[in-house]
């Protein structure tokens, strides 16, 4: 029915009526259809929303000695996605039809040295993050609104800026474990446009995204009530 009877449309709240009270059953179906082994027991999924992980870590250490994590931040990202990967390069060559690609970079777009880098990580949000004991599955919910890609940020777009912090925050908590994403749409139109963006078609070229990784609400929906 809604407050006063408006519908509430916005991505958080489908989110949390999808997710939030997972049973343990629906934890395990969910991380099995993302690719988790059958062994894995509801005891060691964790699960969390709206997740800020870079932000949570750094936070604590930020009236210590540990000023450093903030740098540390920045050294992950030169170390992981630019020495190893050329992640900037990768972008700019990247070609996909439908979508023809991505827009132009600015200079400081992916650029390890733009001071506003380690910020980009710390203000990244997650939608729904499970963990297991070797995989952490980061998903992005979305309705209406499409993928995020912000020219004026440092990492620009949303689905490879989550897969960068959640990168990063693995090498720095020291717990080496695979990072899984998923991205949960709308049917029909909805789900083949999203398929066919250019951020999806990148993170599968890269390995990062498995094609069956991209769900729909019906999907995550039948997962929750026993029927996926």
């Amino acid at each position: 029915m809604g407050i006063l009877g408006i519908h509430n449309r916005t991505e958080n709240w489908k989110t949390v009526q999808h997710f939030h009270g997972l049973s343990d059953a629906a934890k395990v179906r969910l991380v099995r259809r993302l690719g988790e082994p059958d062994d894995t027991v509801a005891e060691e999924i964790g699960l969390e929303l709206f997740w800020c992980g870079a932000r949570d870590f750094v936070f604590p250490r930020k009236d210590t000695k540990e000023e450093i994590e903030v740098d540390r931040l920045v050294h992950e990202y030169r170390r992981y996605f630019v020495d190893l990967l050329d992640l900037r390069e990768k972008i700019m060559n990247f070609k996909h039809a439908p979508s023809g690609g991505f827009s132009e970079l600015k200079d400081d777009n992916y650029n390890p040295s733009a001071d506003r880098l380690a910020r980009n990580v710390q203000n990244t949000e997650v939608d729904i993050v499970l963990e297991t004991p070797d995989r952490i599955f980061i998903g992005e919910a979305k309705y209406e609104s499409p993928l995020g890609g912000d020219g004026k940020l440092v990492l620009v777009h949303q689905l490879i800026r989550q897969y960068v912090t959640a990168k990063i925050l693995v090498h720095l908590t020291g717990r080496p474990k695979s990072i899984v994403p998923f991205v949960v749409t709308e049917s029909g139109e909805k789900f083949e446009s999203m398929k066919n963006t250019a951020q999806v078609a990148f993170m599968i070229e890269q390995g990062w995204l498995r094609k069956d990784n991209v769900l729909t609400w019906a999907t995550i929906n039948d997962i929750r009530i026993g029927c996926g």
